[in-house]
């Protein structure tokens, strides 16, 4: 049989394929490195960018709100205050519904209480505090407001 032989290497270009494989590791793993650190910092920009869009999403929501509760709050106080229009309009009807009702009834009791001539001379008499209490009930008894 026949036997190959390899040819040997001398000890010198042993080291030198040796120093390429190192360097070529090396390389490799140098290469390996950068690109993770490019892929982190691609992953954190791309969260910064996320953040950042979360933030102005949450900012623009946070201004609606505030927009609406502001429309909100003019809405409710503009009622109010349509409110109070209202009631200030409809106490100044009453009271003046009221003045005029008091003014008739008093013109009323003008017409229909005439003192007698006794009376119109000496108005303290107890006779005349009776004679008027007595008409003043007749006509409070009489008397329809119209």
């Amino acid at each position: 049989m026949h036997r190959r032989s390899h040819p040997t290497q001398s000890d010198g270009t042993f080291l030198l394929d040796i120093l390429k494989i190192a360097l070529g590791v090396f390389i490799g793993s140098l290469a390996a490195v950068f690109t993770y650190e490019a892929i982190l910092a691609l992953r954190t920009e791309l969260a910064v960018r996320k953040v950042q869009q979360e933030i102005q999403a949450e900012t623009e929501r946070m201004k609606r709100d505030d927009a609406s509760r502001r429309e909100a709050e003019a809405q409710a106080r503009d009622a109010a205050e349509r409110d109070a229009d209202q009631l200030r309009s409809a106490k100044a009807l009453a009271q003046r519904l009221e003045a005029e009702r008091q003014a008739r009834k008093a013109g009323a009791w003008s017409k229909f209480y005439q003192p007698s001539a006794n009376c119109k001379a000496d108005p303290g008499t107890t006779g005349c505090a009776n004679e008027h209490m007595v008409a003043r009930k007749r006509f409070e008894d009489q008397y329809i407001d119209r």
